[in-house]
């Protein structure tokens, strides 16, 4: 009996310990770090399947111990071509690339708007995620362009690794609030779950189209931004997709306004500006941070529901260019709360009246507030929570400001006596 176990124990250790037949050295393998995906010049989707997939290459010897480490740029292949899908531009590609293509590095796929704004792109993404490679926390980015220009544009200065810079990039402007939540796996629960719109980050890699002038610095979207040199790519604002279909675009003041109204979506760090309550002349700059979560009551009633909305918000002052005394005059800082609360629900109504009458859909994703008042999926959906419901819904907002500071410096200068 003890010959027989130790027969069984000996074939077992066997099977665990064949896991390396597979392996491949690093030198065998070019890992993609951004995918491009774009429309075909000369085909209809409504006939032929095709799409133009680009691939950037990251390479892999910087990352070998013992290479050099000069600073000399890494190489940034980027390579284009015509196929089915991407898992099958992927297989054709190795037909010219040496090395096998492997996409478990990859960190963004970048999609141009006018593919987004048909119906095949969602039939093509679905399809894509099927790859064991393709991972869903992969970022999603739209721009305003063609994806395999904004890779090729994309020029950054201090970053030697594309794979860090598209992970810094999109880390950093995630934190601020500019750009929403936007990976592979968040669309598809979006989007499959066929009751909210799903927010991807919008880029662009254009010169300054602004013709409005000078704005608020949350006010613009990709390729607005008042800026001169450096990289061209910019990341702002939001796509807006409904049903997998891209419908319109949000600036970032209001992608912010959307993640401050949404529990799933998280931030670290708002810098803003208002205007000076007592000098309209100037703007004061503050830093907002949620502390907590905002609190989403639906009522259901005879008719529309009733939708309570309350997120407090602390605010630290960081410029007051009027040199007004906020920091301790009470009867001053009484005044700015109440604008900045006038204002912040002003922007918050602005944005859910455009939902409702544009768009007959929001992006808070509040349906997860409504699903558990049915007892059934049936129930739920028979109710019908975008078109019959949320467009018509009594929606009001309220927030609390809380001042954490005014600065290092609580004493303003006194202007007069600098004058004189």
């Amino acid at each position: 009996m003890k010959m027989v176990n130790f027969f069984f124990l000996v074939i077992f250790l066997l099977l665990i310990l064949t896991g390396c037949w597979d392996k491949k050295e690093l030198e065998e393998l070019s890992y993609v770090v951004a995918i491009g995906l774009d429309l075909p010049k000369g085909i209809d989707l409504e006939e032929e399947q095709a799409v133009d997939v680009t691939f950037q290459f990251s390479n892999p010897k910087l990352n070998i111990k013992g290479a050099s480490q000069s600073g000399e740029p890494e190489s940034k292949d980027v390579i284009t071509l015509t196929a089915p899908d991407l898992v099958t531009a992927r297989n054709m590609a190795n037909s010219f690339v040496t090395r096998e293509i492997s996409l478990s590095h990859n960190k963004v796929i970048i999609i141009s708007e006018e593919l987004a704004r048909t119906k095949f792109f969602y039939r093509l993404l679905s399809t894509s995620v099927k790859d064991r490679e393709v991972r869903r926390e992969t970022n999603v980015i739209v721009t305003d362009g063609k994806a395999s220009e904004f890779i090729l544009k994309n020029n950054p200065e201090m970053m030697v690794r594309p794979h860090r810079y598209y992970q810094f990039l999109i880390d950093r402007a995630t934190e601020t609030g500019l750009v929403p939540e936007s990976t592979l796996n968040r669309f598809f629960a979006i989007t499959d779950g066929d009751a909210d719109l799903f927010l991807a980050i919008y880029g662009s890699s254009k010169e300054n189209s602004n013709e409005t002038g000078f704005q608020d610095e949350d006010q613009y979207t990709a390729g607005q931004v008042p800026k001169r040199g450096g990289n061209p790519v910019q990341l702002i604002g939001s796509a807006v997709f409904m049903e997998g279909k891209m419908i319109d675009t949000l600036t970032g003041e209001e992608t912010r306004i959307t993640r401050l109204l949404d529990n799933t979506s998280k931030i670290r760090d708002l810098f803003s500006s208002f205007q000076d309550p007592l000098d309209k002349r100037y703007k004061i700059g503050v830093r907002l941070k949620k502390v907590n979560n905002t609190k989403v009551k639906v009522t259901l009633r005879n008719g529309p529901p009733k939708i309570d909305v309350y997120y407090p918000v602390e605010i630290k002052i960081l410029s007051v260019p009027s040199l007004i005394d906020y920091a301790d005059n009470l009867g001053n800082q009484k005044i700015l709360k109440q604008a900045l609360e006038k204002k912040m629900k002003e922007n918050a109504e602005k944005l859910i009246e455009k939902t409702q009458k544009e768009y007959k859909a929001e992006p808070f994703y509040w349906s997860l507030y409504v699903r558990p008042l049915f007892s059934t999926v049936k129930e739920y959906e028979e109710w019908d929570w975008n078109n019959k419901n949320y467009p018509f819904a009594d929606i009001n907002v309220k927030l609390d400001i809380d001042f954490t500071g005014f600065g290092k410096q609580l004493k303003e200068s006194d202007i007069e006596k600098v004058l004189d």
